[in-house]
């Protein structure tokens, strides 16, 4: 017999948080992305600004959202600067020193 979902309620977006990612990542095969990277490539989207599709996660916020390692977030984004997905720009305060990167998620073409 054929179970009834009828008792269950319907998704509704409009009540819950969600995020866009650019499907292409997840689809194009040619690319040869580990689970992981496509973890952290998901994690930059989420918080990524809808306008200018900047994100500013810490790799620390990303290794937890992403449940793996400081390091291995480190080789993922490396990896998605090498084949495209995003950009990586240092950002420094007033005085010169390292504050906090500024990923940017570029253009992926279907």
């Amino acid at each position: 017999m054929a179970k009834s979902f009828s008792d269950k309620p319907i998704l509704d977006f409009r009540k819950r948080k969600f995020f866009r990612m650019t499907r292409a990542v997840v689809d194009d095969e040619s690319i040869d992305l580990k689970p992981v990277d496509i973890a952290v490539y998901s994690v930059l989207c989420m918080y990524a600004d809808n306008d200018d599709y900047t994100s500013y996660p810490s790799v620390e916020t990303i290794a937890k959202k992403a449940r793996c390692s400081m390091r291995t977030v480190h080789r993922s984004l490396d990896t998605l600067k090498e084949v495209g997905y995003i950009d990586i720009i240092n950002r420094k305060d007033k005085r010169g020193f390292k504050t906090s990167n500024q990923y940017v998620l570029l253009d992926v073409r279907e």
